[in-house]
């Protein structure tokens, strides 16, 4: 059973010499690809030749990327995996300006022609493609601009590497003392854990030491950013489109009526979120809550260690209503080294699903037997179904799905999970404490991120409109955002208004909202696979294994899923309700 606890890494390459000689044929196909530069106008071959060699091109990058970075998480102090990392970051980067050609050849082909080449029946593997390209028209820009923007990404997300390196690296955090007099270290990786601790006290210091600094450097970090916004503003011009958000919308195959709806919606069952601050403050025994008890199960929950065979069979038990071939999957991924299972020294921390197309999904986990790790286990794996299903119906190009629906499937299996265990669960103060468990992480992404989501828009629209923001501006849109969000349960204590420089994902601009679509999707698909309507899981599947061959919306729509829509979100937010009123009668609220 050992033996199936960590990757073989044997299945991508069986030795350095394969992985080498896959080097070479890859850099043969960019070569390839390159010979159809200034070509493809000619017809149909060319285009399809082209397209052949780039799919080639991507299966073989693909294993290449993901085999050094799966070696380099194993051991990340290893210097040869460091060294073979940085090696694939140089291909990756010679990939991009081999084959940035081609979407500005095709987008000066009139329409007539490309329609008449779309009825090759040998395109119909790259029709998806193509119509993107011709929807994309107008954002494309001439080859020669699209290779110097191709080589100035590294540049363009400089703000948000110095961010990094900065707040990680150069953070020097006062230290936290317990009841007892002994000090305690703090650091960004701890404050989760402290801001959930029993102790208000040990609460209070994390928040107050984390704030303090982010207000020390707030002058910094508020340039970094707003270099960062201004970057996106300037590209979003020159590619033609009306804003920021209309771009990044776009690339994520969505569109702002999708972030207008969604923040119109969260903002109409706001109270919701007030009604459950005002039960957290109730169960804690206090009028108000600070922003430092907002994270605190105010119910006691036994934190009892669960071995991995027992999670394995745990979250089997939860995800059988996903029919026989689902689980049956699922079995084999855990008996066929799908998964790297246990903490170790020098290893990548967190966990993550990264699925490689012509092998399959590879998991990291670091699994220390705890019941949060049971959940992680259920979400990773719905990243590694959605990939298998995508890759074994799908050539590359169309397997890949964007983020607008990759944390989907992930999170349905999430919510399919807590809904087992509460159901399963006879003691009410643990069904209680696992109901809280799961407000608590719909509220934090539905919720959260919508504010999160509502202060991107409000800044980059400024800036838009020719407003100079200062630190203090920032400070105070986003403040006001928090009291509106929290209610008057909670004291809005002064720190939290400099929270919003400590969110490392405002530097990859409007990505955040895809959390709060990416849940509500969830509620809808996990609500239908519970109510155990007739064919949905079939639906369900059937759309995973489109991968990213439809855009994103119209996948999601598949399962009835419409995120334009008012009464998506309201599901949504149903269930939230449903959960709160089940969580108010066990504790007699």
């Amino acid at each position: 059973m050992e033996n199936n606890l960590n990757w073989d890494l044997t299945e991508i390459f069986q030795n350095e010499e394969a992985l080498e000689e896959a080097i070479n044929e890859l850099y043969s196909y960019l070569d390839k690809i390159i010979q159809y530069k200034g070509k493809l106008a000619n017809g149909v071959d060319e285009i399809f030749n082209c397209y052949k060699n780039l799919e080639k091109a991507l299966e073989l990058h693909e294993k290449i990327y993901a085999y050094s970075m799966l070696k380099y998480h194993q051991d990340m102090s290893n210097q040869e995996s460091i060294k073979l990392y940085k090696k694939v970051e140089a291909i990756t980067t010679k990939f991009s300006e081999a084959e940035s050609f081609i979407s500005p050849e095709i987008s000066k082909i009139p329409d007539e022609r490309l329609e008449e080449y779309l009825k090759d029946s040998r395109m119909k593997e790259y029709e998806k493609t193509i119509r993107d390209i011709m929807k994309e028209k107008k954002h494309i820009l001439s080859e020669e601009v699209e290779g110097v923007l191709a080589k100035y990404s590294e540049i363009f997300s400089s703000s948000e590497n110095i961010y990094d390196i900065f707040t990680n690296t150069e953070f020097e955090y006062k230290s936290i003392i317990d009841k007892d007099g002994n000090e305690l270290p703090m650091n960004s990786a701890l404050f989760s854990n402290y801001l959930m601790s029993k102790d208000e006290e040990i609460r209070k210091q994390a928040f107050e030491s984390m704030y303090a600094l982010y207000k020390k450097h707030i002058n910094t970090i508020t340039e970094l950013y707003l270099t960062r916004v201004k970057t996106r503003i300037i590209s979003s011009k020159i590619r033609n489109y009306k804003s920021s958000l209309e771009s990044a919308t776009n690339n994520d195959d969505s569109n702002p009526e999708v972030y207008e709806t969604l923040l119109k919606e969260v903002n109409k069952n706001l109270y919701l979120n007030h009604e459950y601050i005002d039960l957290k403050a109730k169960l804690l025994g206090k009028e108000q809550v600070h922003m430092y008890d907002v994270y605190v199960n105010t119910l006691d929950i036994e934190n009892k260690k669960i071995e991995y065979n027992d999670a394995k069979q745990i979250v089997l038990d939860a995800l059988a209503i996903m029919g026989e071939e689902y689980t049956s999957m699922l079995k084999h991924a855990f008996e066929n080294k799908w998964l790297d299972v246990y903490t170790k020294e020098n290893k990548m921390s967190g966990a993550y699903s990264m699925g490689v197309h012509s092998v399959h999904p590879f998991v990291l986990l670091n699994y220390i037997n705890c019941s949060r790790d049971v959940s992680t286990i259920a979400h990773e794996l719905g990243h590694s179904m959605h990939s298998y299903y995508a890759s074994k119906n799908q050539n590359i190009i169309n397997a890949n799905y964007t983020i607008m629906v990759a944390e989907v499937a992930s999170t349905v299996n999430e919510i399919l999970l807590a809904n087992y265990l509460i159901n399963k669960e006879k003691d009410n103060n643990k069904k209680a404490a696992l109901i809280n468990e799961q407000l608590d992480m719909i509220r934090a992404t539905l919720i959260r991120q919508s504010m999160f989501a509502e202060f991107e828009k409000d800044v980059h629209s400024k800036i838009e409109l020719g407003e100079s923001l200062t630190s203090d501006m920032l400070n105070d849109i986003y403040y006001e955002l928090v009291k509106k969000y929290f209610g008057s349960s909670c004291i809005i204590d002064e720190e939290i208004k400099y929270e919003w420089a400590r969110i490392p994902h405002f530097y990859r601009c409007f990505y955040v909202y895809k959390y709060s679509t990416g849940i509500t999707s969830a509620i809808v698909i996990a609500s239908k696979i519970l109510s155990g309507e007739k064919g949905y899981v079939e639906k369900y599947i059937n759309m995973l294994s489109q991968g990213g061959s439809k855009d994103s919306l119209s996948l999601l729509r598949m399962v009835d899923v419409d995120l334009e829509k008012e009464e998506t979100y309201e599901i949504a937010f149903d269930y939230f309700r449903k959960n709160l009123k089940e969580l108010k009668n066990i504790t007699n609220n």
